[in-house]
């Protein structure tokens, strides 16, 4: 009995879970033996592909999913966005990784809104918010935007991969950095008449460094948050495949 792993010592060693290692014994990545009813691995099996890591990852390969946005429930997450953004008062949308929002803007001030209904304008918001998910650093700080607004961002993991951001922004520091903004040059760039963008300034939100902090603080919460519910609906996809794995047997 020495010679043969149980399933729980077989999970400890290969860092996965009991429905992958029994999906593995059905298509015949693994070779195991009933005892008692119980399910029993051989040991030296086993050890040979520790040995290697490569073979570990080749058992187990056919059974991943790399997790991606596509397993963010966005149904889910918008109403959530909503509500931190309105109690944060500050623009908010969740985006993948090259910076294309996977949900609507939630309470966006009319400056930003100028902006995005131009398609340039839009182009320059999702530069500013790919450029971002480049920074290694993993808490979120304050950064500036293409048109010279703060904004930051919440990492959304899945497992150990990065799946997405969230965003909080429209805002600046105070009145006097409202007032520096290059409307001539933001309009150039985004192909916005100056004018218009200088009377939506007004609507630019001021927070200053002390609540800033706070926001910083809340968004990471909201962004785990986010990182929570795309495990639970991986673990779900996966539940849900295995089930008709079964089914077809």
């Amino acid at each position: 009995m020495d010679d043969l792993l149980t399933t729980k010592q077989l999970e400890e060693l290969l860092k996965v879970d009991r429905t992958t290692i029994y999906r593995m014994l059905s298509d015949g990545r693994l070779t195991g033996i009933r005892v008692g009813g119980q399910w029993r691995f051989p040991r030296n099996v086993v050890e040979q592909c520790l040995v290697n890591p490569k073979s570990v990852k080749q058992l187990v390969q056919a059974d991943a999913i790399t997790p991606s946005a596509d397993v963010l429930p966005l149904d889910c997450l918008q109403p959530i966005q909503e509500v931190f953004a309105t109690a944060a008062d500050i623009g908010s949308v969740t985006t993948a990784i090259d910076g294309k929002p996977l949900t609507p803007m939630s309470n966006s001030c009319s400056f930003c809104d100028l902006i995005l209904a131009s398609p340039d304008g839009r182009k320059q918001c999702e530069a500013s918010w790919a450029r971002l998910a480049q920074t290694t650093e993993r808490a979120p700080r304050i950064e500036h935007c293409h048109a010279g607004l703060s904004y930051t961002r919440g990492r959304i993991q899945v497992g150990n991969e990065f799946v997405g951001m969230l965003f909080a922004g429209q805002f600046v520091a105070d009145e006097s950095a409202r007032r520096a903004l290059k409307f001539d040059e933001i309009a150039q760039r985004c192909n916005i008449p100056a004018a218009d963008l200088q009377r939506a300034a007004a609507d630019i939100r001021i927070v200053d460094p002390s609540r800033a902090d706070w926001l910083l603080r809340l968004l990471q919460k909201v962004a785990d948050t986010f990182s929570h519910i795309g495990q639970r609906q991986l673990d779900l996809i996966l539940r849900l495949r295995h089930v008709a794995q079964i089914a077809q047997v």
